[in-house]
Protein backbone atom coordinates (compact mmCIF):
# COMPACT_ATOMS: atom_id res chain seq x y z
CA UNK A 1 0.00 0.00 0.00
CA UNK A 2 1.13 3.53 -0.66
CA UNK A 3 1.03 5.40 2.67
CA UNK A 4 0.07 8.74 1.11
CA UNK A 5 -2.92 7.20 -0.67
CA UNK A 6 -3.97 5.39 2.48
CA UNK A 7 -3.81 8.52 4.63
CA UNK A 8 -5.64 10.54 1.98
CA UNK A 9 -8.38 7.89 1.95
CA UNK A 10 -8.60 7.89 5.74
CA UNK A 11 -8.83 11.68 5.79
CA UNK A 12 -11.46 11.73 3.08
CA UNK A 13 -13.51 9.04 4.85
CA UNK A 14 -13.41 11.03 8.09
CA UNK A 15 -14.37 14.21 6.21
CA UNK A 16 -17.35 12.44 4.62
CA UNK A 17 -18.35 11.09 8.04
CA UNK A 18 -18.18 14.55 9.66
CA UNK A 19 -20.14 16.26 6.88
CA UNK A 20 -22.76 13.51 6.97
CA UNK A 21 -22.99 13.71 10.75
CA UNK A 22 -23.55 17.47 10.55
CA UNK A 23 -26.33 16.88 8.01
CA UNK A 24 -27.91 14.27 10.27
CA UNK A 25 -27.74 16.54 13.31
CA UNK A 26 -29.34 19.37 11.30
CA UNK A 27 -32.14 16.97 10.29
CA UNK A 28 -31.31 17.18 6.57
CA UNK A 29 -31.46 14.47 3.95
CA UNK A 30 -28.38 13.47 2.00
CA UNK A 31 -28.10 15.80 -0.96
CA UNK A 32 -26.57 15.39 -4.36
CA UNK A 33 -23.12 16.53 -3.23
CA UNK A 34 -23.08 14.10 -0.34
CA UNK A 35 -23.86 11.26 -2.70
CA UNK A 36 -21.24 12.47 -5.19
CA UNK A 37 -18.77 12.49 -2.29
CA UNK A 38 -19.74 8.92 -1.48
CA UNK A 39 -19.19 7.92 -5.10
CA UNK A 40 -15.77 9.59 -5.01
CA UNK A 41 -14.89 7.54 -1.93
CA UNK A 42 -15.83 4.40 -3.85
CA UNK A 43 -13.62 5.45 -6.78
CA UNK A 44 -10.71 6.09 -4.40
CA UNK A 45 -11.24 2.67 -2.83
CA UNK A 46 -11.14 1.11 -6.31
CA UNK A 47 -7.82 2.89 -6.93
CA UNK A 48 -6.58 1.50 -3.61
CA UNK A 49 -7.69 -1.97 -4.75
CA UNK A 50 -5.70 -1.75 -7.98
CA UNK A 51 -2.62 -0.43 -6.16
CA UNK A 52 -2.90 -3.17 -3.53
CA UNK A 53 -3.17 -5.91 -6.14
CA UNK A 54 -0.15 -4.57 -8.00
CA UNK A 55 1.99 -4.16 -4.86
CA UNK A 56 0.82 -7.30 -3.04
CA UNK A 57 3.72 -9.40 -4.34
CA UNK A 58 6.22 -6.98 -2.78
CA UNK A 59 4.90 -7.60 0.72
CA UNK A 60 5.34 -11.32 1.45
CA UNK A 61 4.30 -11.08 5.11
CA UNK A 62 0.85 -9.68 4.32
CA UNK A 63 -2.06 -12.00 5.06
CA UNK A 64 -3.88 -11.72 1.75
CA UNK A 65 -7.18 -13.21 2.89
CA UNK A 66 -7.46 -10.86 5.86
CA UNK A 67 -6.28 -7.79 3.93
CA UNK A 68 -8.48 -8.30 0.88
CA UNK A 69 -11.38 -9.30 3.12
CA UNK A 70 -11.22 -5.87 4.74
CA UNK A 71 -10.89 -4.23 1.33
CA UNK A 72 -13.83 -6.14 -0.13
CA UNK A 73 -15.96 -5.27 2.89
CA UNK A 74 -15.14 -1.58 2.48
CA UNK A 75 -15.93 -1.79 -1.24
CA UNK A 76 -19.33 -3.31 -0.47
CA UNK A 77 -20.11 -1.01 2.45
CA UNK A 78 -19.75 2.29 0.60
CA UNK A 79 -22.26 1.71 -2.24
CA UNK A 80 -24.73 0.08 0.14
CA UNK A 81 -24.55 3.07 2.48
CA UNK A 82 -24.88 5.43 -0.48
CA UNK A 83 -27.95 3.60 -1.76
CA UNK A 84 -29.47 3.63 1.72
CA UNK A 85 -28.80 7.37 2.09
CA UNK A 86 -30.34 8.01 -1.33
CA UNK A 87 -33.47 6.05 -0.45
CA UNK A 88 -33.85 7.43 3.07
CA UNK A 89 -35.07 11.02 2.90
CA UNK A 90 -34.83 11.68 6.64
CA UNK A 91 -31.87 12.37 8.88
CA UNK A 92 -31.07 8.66 8.99
CA UNK A 93 -29.66 8.69 5.45
CA UNK A 94 -26.72 10.94 6.35
CA UNK A 95 -26.39 9.10 9.67
CA UNK A 96 -25.79 5.87 7.75
CA UNK A 97 -23.18 7.65 5.61
CA UNK A 98 -21.49 9.00 8.74
CA UNK A 99 -21.28 5.51 10.21
CA UNK A 100 -20.00 4.09 6.93
CA UNK A 101 -17.35 6.81 6.58
CA UNK A 102 -16.08 6.21 10.10
CA UNK A 103 -16.10 2.44 9.56
CA UNK A 104 -14.16 2.71 6.31
CA UNK A 105 -11.56 4.96 8.00
CA UNK A 106 -11.03 2.37 10.74
CA UNK A 107 -10.88 -0.45 8.19
CA UNK A 108 -8.25 1.41 6.16
CA UNK A 109 -6.13 1.93 9.26
CA UNK A 110 -6.40 -1.78 10.04
CA UNK A 111 -5.47 -2.64 6.44
CA UNK A 112 -2.39 -0.45 6.80
CA UNK A 113 -1.41 -2.38 9.95
CA UNK A 114 -1.93 -5.73 8.20
CA UNK A 115 0.16 -4.60 5.24
CA UNK A 116 3.19 -3.85 7.40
Amino acid sequence: MIPELTYALIGYSVLLAVVSLILALRNRAAGRWTLVGTALLLVLLLVQTVVSIVLWGQSPDTDGILFFGYLLTALLLVPLAGAWAYAELTRWGPAVLAAAGATVAVMLERMDQIWM
